[in-house]
């Protein structure tokens, strides 16, 4: 890959947008900012940031990186958005309408600016690609949708490598041996676990699309699918009202916050908010403890994301009451734990790492060294 003067990084989310430039020699962040807002506003403030970079006087990039969530199967390996790349990911907007639409429209503005600059898509489901079938396939009839083969894809690909490159570090700085058995949890307004055998995921919770899996912010994770068809057929919900429910009015908003943020579930009244963060806790230790299952034991967990790097509490929730798996939080480590940090009690046969997530530096690495 093309390792030049600098590239610019955009990593769009449903309602956010991260921009980086890189010098690319390296691997240095030169300039970064990060807006909030709808659709509109997103592309409103890249347009108005490439006015900006021209006007200081900045060079041109030599190239630009998408994060792109759903792209059907996927590798790590960045794809340079031709036609075709672009047909796909319109392809796949169904299943992450937010996503995908609005990075098809940033592709676009970058595009009308810079006519022939390269532009790549970084995937957000490539860690998954070699899944193994016993993880990514569903109990389904075959060619119930051949357009979109149904099968687990995952999500949070970068934020999970993000946080198996920093296990990786800390533990070498540590003096501990490398883990060959690890679970990463990425908890922010989404929220995943993904299960690890040395370099290669082997499960993770979220599936065909971004809702299946734990409690989230807004999204229902997983649920009794009988439960779709009741509200179908006897509630007589639309499917559009259906999608709101699950995707928007679901997780930690029907919890108790209603617009899903974990600091307004604890600002509650504490039985709502005990109530609310119980639920939350239990759903990712159930699916800790099937990662376990599945690997066989455990050397090492992690956490990050917004509510896993900054909510302590929560994190104390989450691993109350598995001393027995070997798995000993230090309450004090963890109360006053800020960047990368142990977790753990000396106690405790698994290490436990606070690991912030950088998934703009992931972009980069992918785009400069595609292989691990």
């Amino acid at each position: 890959m093309n390792s030049q003067a600098n590239i610019l990084l955009c990593n769009g989310g449903s309602s956010s947008l991260k921009l980086a430039q890189v010098a690319a020699d390296e691997g240095r962040c030169v300039w970064q900012q990060g807006f909030e807002g709808n659709v509109e506003t997103l592309c409103e403030s890249l347009h108005q940031a490439l006015e900006n970079l021209a006007s200081e006087g900045r060079s041109m990039p030599t190239a630009v990186l998408h994060r792109i969530v759903h792209a059907g199967l996927v590798t790590e390996t960045p794809g340079l958005l031709d036609a075709a790349l672009l047909e796909r990911i319109a392809h796949w907007a169904p299943l992450a309408p937010l996503h995908n639409r609005l990075a098809l429209q940033l592709i676009q503005i970058v595009a009308t600016r810079w006519p022939q600059l390269p532009q790549y898509a970084v995937f957000d489901s490539g860690l998954y690609a070699r899944m193994p079938d016993v993880a990514s396939h569903y109990a389904l009839p075959a060619n119930l949708s051949p357009r979109w083969p149904l099968r687990r894809y995952g999500f949070h690909g970068l934020a999970h490598r993000s946080q198996w490159r920093s296990v990786q570090r800390l533990s070498k700085e540590a003096g501990n041996i490398r883990p060959r058995r690890l679970i990463t949890l990425q908890l922010g307004s989404g929220c995943s676990v993904t299960t690890w055998r040395d370099d290669q995921a082997i499960d993770t919770t979220m599936g065909f699309t971004p809702l299946e899996g734990l409690v989230m912010s807004t999204r229902s994770g997983s649920i009794d699918p009988g439960i779709v068809l009741h509200l179908l057929r006897q509630e007589k919900l639309s499917v559009d009202e259906l999608d709101s429910v699950l995707s928007r009015r679901s997780g930690l908003a029907a919890l108790g916050a209603g617009n899903g943020d974990m600091r307004a579930v604890l600002a509650l009244e504490p039985a709502r908010a005990d109530a609310a963060l119980a639920h939350y806790a239990m759903q990712i230790r159930k699916s800790v403890g099937a990662a376990i299952a599945v690997l066989g034991g455990v050397d090492a967990i992690s956490i990050g994301g917004g509510v896993g790097e900054h909510q302590p509490v929560v994190r104390q929730a989450i691993f109350a009451g598995l001393d027995e798996l070997g798995i000993v939080l230090d309450v004090e480590r963890n109360r006053h734990a800020g960047g990368h940090a142990a977790l753990h009690s000396k106690e405790s046969v698994v290490a436990m790492w606070l690991c912030p997530v950088d998934e703009m530096d992931e972009m980069w690495r992918q785009y400069t060294i595609p292989r691990c």
